[in-house]
Order: structure tokens, then sequence, then C-alpha cells
């Protein structure tokens, strides 16, 4: 039975994580009126000290369990260096829960907001408008490998890339509708981008789902290598409309990508479960800035225990906006999306955006929510 409201995990994080998070939901009060259903938010403090106090490295199977209940999740961001070396909270949060819950595509929109300065000139919101759509569940991230001869001369460590014909599959089915049903303008262009030339073996599914594609009438597919699709998202963005790739060539070519759509501050992530068998989980990229939470000492070193709430009003949270927004489109709320789609760019477009701080930027984006 279909429940009468959306139910969504929030996960705050760590430090800015927080911070974004709980500026989110401050202007979501202001999209009350904009949605079909409304929203009820459960959060959880799967964090730093969460990991701590109940000395884990991982989220196990009870905190899995009760996040399979919620629609979707929201997460801020995850890290504190001052508590945990950085890779465990990522392994053991974000991995796992894309795992668990077989988020296969992890969906990343390079677009430049009209109106943004892109760092590549002489292009405009009309050249920066694409999709990456990076396989999310295995490639070199599904941590395995081996380290031989630790500790000696010869010491060698391996790390195994896992490419399945049938992850590339449904991967390239969910890209087939995004192009599709994007609209670009002319002939929707599919480019599936791998390095087929080295990876002799992990290209294999690659290859045969390539040759699956290949000849289609209503989407012009075509192939790149990684190296090249690089070059190519600088020298001639505008080619790209929706672009399929592995897990870690689209992890680094997506951070490219962040840098020339705007700053990190307009890139966000979908971690999506097609299926809806399990929920999707959507977070802004940026992570959570230590230095502008904790206080630094005269060596640039962050001192434990400190806060400067003062930092914390440099924090902007577009990026956090924006991701709400994605998620809300996810469900469905078209219109609530939008607004705060909106609401987000009219804050970035702003001729003092820079110098604004975090309470103004919330309660600036609010009103124009609410007077839409």
């Amino acid at each position: 039975m279909e429940k009468d409201f959306h139910n969504i995990a929030v996960i705050p994080g760590d430090l800015n994580g927080v911070t974004v998070t709980d500026a989110v939901l401050k202007i979501s009060e202001a999209l009350k009126g904009k949605l079909t259903k409304p929203i009820k938010h459960t959060r959880f403090e799967y964090n730093a000290d969460y990991f701590l106090k109940n000395n884990i490295k991982e989220l196990g199977e009870r905190e899995l369990s009760e996040l399979k209940k919620y629609d979707q999740i929201f997460l801020g961001a995850i890290g504190d260096p001052v508590k945990i070396a950085p890779g465990i909270l990522e392994l053991g949060i974000l991995l796992k829960i894309r795992q668990k819950f077989d988020q296969y595509v992890n969906l990343r929109p390079i677009i430049l907001p009209e109106g943004v300065p892109s760092v590549i000139v002489g292009k405009t919101s009309k050249d920066i408008n694409f999709e990456v759509c990076r396989e999310n569940s295995e490639g070199l991230y599904i941590g395995e490998g081996r380290i031989e001869n630790k500790g000696t001369e010869e010491e060698v460590g391996y790390q195994i890339m896992k490419c399945s014909y049938k992850a590339v599959k449904r991967l390239a089915e969910f890209a087939e509708k995004r192009v599709l049903a994007r609209k670009k303008g002319g002939k929707p262009t599919l480019h599936f981008v791998f390095k087929t030339n080295v990876l002799v073996y992990a290209s294999a599914p690659w290859i045969r789902v390539f040759d699956e594609y290949k000849d289609r009438q209503d989407i012009d597919v075509k192939y790149m290598h990684i190296d090249n699709f690089m070059m190519q998202m600088i020298l001639k963005p505008e080619q790209f409309d929706v672009v399929i790739t592995s897990n870690t060539f689209g992890d680094i070519a997506t951070d490219l990508g962040a840098v020339i759509q705007g700053g990190i501050g307009t890139a966000v992530s979908g971690n999506i479960n097609p299926t809806k068998q399990f929920p999707s989980m959507f977070e802004p990229i940026h992570g959570t800035a230590p230095d502008r939470w904790y206080e630094v000492d005269d060596k640039g070193a962050l001192i434990p225990g400190t806060f400067s709430p003062e930092k914390v009003q440099t924090i902007k949270p577009e990026a956090a906006f924006l991701a709400y927004a994605m998620m809300l489109e996810q469900m469905e709320e078209i219109k609530a999306g939008q607004i705060l789609k909106e609401a987000a760019l009219c804050n970035i477009r702003d001729p003092q955006y820079k110098t604004k701080k975090l309470d103004q930027l919330i309660e600036q984006a609010s009103s124009f929510i609410k007077e839409k």
C-alpha cells in the first residue's frame, strides 16, 4: 500500500556535513506547499563519533536494516580526520550502503548553470550540459586484492578490477533511458568510456555491451578512451550528452566535471537503485571541510575539541540544496525539485554570493521558494 508521505533517512555525517544538512532541513520547511506529499525526515548519526563509540569500522546489519525501511537517503558528508583516519568512514558508510543497497548507478550531472562562468574560456551553459552514469558497484572499488612481501624491497600491491557483463548491461539500460529522456537537442548521444586498449580483460564486458548498442538507429552510440574523454571534456564538452564509464574512471572524471561546471559548490551525486527495491542515496560531492570547522594552530594543524562558528558561516550550502532537489526529482516531486534548484542557482548568481554568510544564504533561498 502506498504511503501518504515520503520517508527520508538523513545522515548528516561529520563536521560541515552537519552544517549543510541542517541548512537543507531548514529550507525544506519552505517547500511544504510545493509537494504532492509531505516529507518525514529521520536523522541517523552515523559518523566518526558513532564508529568510535561502537568500536566499528563499517555499518553492520542492524544499521543497514534500519536504513532499508526508508524511501531515500540524504547524506551530508562524512570524514573527521581529527578522530578517524581518512578512508575508514568512506568505506564503512559510503561503499557499504552503495553495495548493500545495490545502488549500481552513480549519477553525476555536469551542467554549467546559466549565468555562472566556467574555467573553460568561451564555454557556456549551452556547451557544458551532460551526465555521467558511473558504474557504482564494481570496478576497482570492490576492495579486493593483496599485498605480497610487505615491508621488503620486493613489496607488491595487487588491486582487483571487477567488471561483469550484468553490471555494464544494466548501467547501459539506465543510461539509455536517461539519454532518450534528456532531449538535449539533435540525436541523443551515448558515449561508452573505458580503456580497452590496455585493460584487455576488464574491458571484455564493456566491449560486448557496446557492440550490442552500437548499431542503434535512435541513439548515436560512440566509444572513447578515458584519457581522450577527459581531454575532450575541456576541449569540446558540447559533444557529450550521456556518458557511461567504470567506477574509478567515473570518480576521477566527474571531479574534473565539477571544476568545469562552475566548481564543487554546484556538484551533486545520486547513488541510484533504479529498481527501487532499496533506497537510493543523494549527496553533495564536497567533503566535510574540517579546516572550516576546527580552529587551527600556527602551523596550520587542526586543533581537536575546537569549533569555529565564524568559519562555519563561510560554508556554502547550495550543493546540498541541489542534491536534495535531485532527490525530489527522483521521487517525482518535479515542481518542488525545480523550485529548490532555482533557489540554489539564484543564490549562486548573486553578485554578493562569495561574501554572504551561511545564514543569509539559507534565508535568501527560503524567501525565493516562498514567493514561487
